[in-house]
């Protein structure tokens, strides 16, 4: 019979919550589990996940035959397959904030999803000779961030099996906008278009900007956003600000607006928007380069435009007040009267509104589609068919790639949903830990970016093999279980 060793970083506010419904839930076929609470003695310094892990394993590798490295925070929601694997695989897909007591399965949930696609921490699960062959975790991570990351990079050097993606390239015609004059409209054709914007929708939009806006609002209000797209007056759709987040925002009937944002856009670089308003859910998604960025509640009643155009690289060019001009490149728009899922979100970002093929990536044809590259004179016409042509002012027009090839390595996972009972701004800030301004996070991620240089001469010196503690209290736990605390 297989012996499997879970390894947890010792949080006395979750033990019992996790204890119970792991024994619930964990579907034991053909072999013995006991769980090892590793409790680190406080020394003003915060949490080491990953020499804990280690330690956990180096108490335990003689008495078992497997191990998974267990966050104490993600509570199993159902029957989970934890026997052994051939390589290292992540045990979830999917993860959703829950309360104490709120939780006894998932059928109560439909909106579980990945922290991001490159997470490799949570609920693992590894044979000893690959965390053995990669030296185990880095031990030089204290606190949020990071240990996950140069968990994966240690597989990716030491050639351990995991899922290689090619994205592919995507070339698109594009409109550059000068930040002064130039702008496109599109007058809604139909009532479809006009009253797009007052029910569920989407928008989808390509752009490139040199650098943020020069102004903040209180210095000059047509200066202080690039807008993207969206209807004027009080707009609703997408724009820059001058911190250079990407923002959404949808209009109310009481004139009452619905904001998220995103962290600071790359420069220089092409990034695709969307923005995804669901009435059904009174919720309102901002994604960037097809991850979401943020989410809030909307009001059931939005704002009616009356039939207003809607504007590509400006806010509303015959205004006196937040023109907005945008200063830049954009690339393919597209509009749908319906609110699209996250794979569809996703597909668009990696495909295109419509693939190689010409066939629509979506399961929704939009109301509006364009890709600048077919028209004439100053007019780009509505791919969708639907007659929703889109005029130019002052607009160049020029082709480019928007995403060039990329090779990513993901690990592999089993079908499993959790619920997270942690703190629910750290997991929003762990989502994308690239861009976070968190402390922690901040600090781990630049150990990260250094060891980069020399990764693999690194592996050799921070893992299993340097980790040294003192084991200063040990005992038995709901007999079957043990929590042992240790200096480190």
């Amino acid at each position: 019979m297989n012996k499997l060793a879970v390894i947890l970083p010792y949080n006395q506010d979750y033990i019992d919550n996790f204890t119970e419904h792991f024994g619930a839930v964990v579907e034991q076929k053909d072999f013995y589990y006991k769980l090892v609470f590793i409790k680190q003695r406080t020394s003003g310094r915060p949490i080491n996940k990953g020499k804990l892990f280690n330690i956990g394993y180096s108490l335990m590798k003689d008495k078992f035959d497997y191990f998974c490295f267990h966050d104490i925070d993600f509570i199993p929601l159902s029957n989970f397959d934890y026997t052994p694997n051939d390589y290292p695989i992540s045990l979830y897909n999917g993860l959703h904030p829950i309360e104490f007591g709120e939780h006894e399965g998932i059928e109560d949930f439909n909106d579980f999803d990945l922290v991001n696609d490159t997470h490799f921490g949570g609920a693992l699960i590894f044979d000893k000779r690959h965390f053995e062959m990669i030296n185990g975790y880095s031990n030089d991570y204290w606190g949020l961030g990071f240990e996950d990351r140069d968990l994966l990079l240690r597989m990716v050097t030491k050639g351990v099996r995991l899922k290689s993606i090619i994205e592919k390239p995507l070339r698109k015609s594009f409109a550059s906008y000068n930040g002064r004059m130039s702008y496109s409209y599109i007058t809604p054709h139909n009532n479809m278009l006009r009253k797009t914007t007052m029910d569920s929708f989407t928008m989808s939009i390509w752009f490139r900007i040199n650098d943020y806006p020069e102004h903040g609002a209180d210095v000059d209000n047509n200066r202080c956003e690039y807008f993207l797209f969206g209807r004027p007056g009080y707009h609703t759709g997408l724009s820059i600000t001058h911190e250079g987040r990407l923002k959404g925002v949808v209009w109310n009937k009481s004139d009452r607006p619905s904001l998220v944002f995103s962290k600071p856009v790359r420069r220089n670089e092409w990034n695709h928007a969307s923005m995804v308003v669901e009435l059904e859910s009174l919720s309102l998604h901002l994604y960037l380069n097809g991850e979401l960025a943020q989410t809030t509640s909307v009001s059931a009643e939005l704002k009616d435009y009356l039939g207003k155009n809607f504007f590509i690289g400006v806010g509303n060019p015959d205004s006196n007040s937040w023109r907005n001009f945008f200063k830049g490149d954009i690339a393919e728009l597209g509009l749908w009267d319906t609110s699209l899922t996250d794979t569809e979100i996703s597909k668009i970002y990696n495909d295109g509104i419509t693939s190689r093929l010409g066939k629509y990536t979506t399961s929704h044809i939009p109301v509006l589609h364009h890709n600048f590259d077919c028209g004439y004179d100053d007019i780009v016409f509505d791919m969708s068919g639907n007659g929703n042509h889109l005029f130019n002012k002052n607009v160049e027009l020029g082709k480019k790639w928007t995403k060039t090839s990329e090779e990513r390595y993901l690990p592999y996972r089993r079908e499993g949903y959790y619920g997270y009972i942690g703190n629910v701004e750290e997991l929003t800030e762990l989502r994308n830990p690239t861009d976070s301004t968190h402390p922690a996070i901040t600090h781990n991620r630049n150990i990260f970016n250094k060891k980069i240089s020399n990764f693999e001469n690194g592996i050799k010196k921070d893992g299993l093999n340097n980790t040294k503690f003192r084991i200063v209290n040990r005992e038995n736990y709901k007999d079957k279980h043990e929590i042992i605390e240790v200096v480190i």
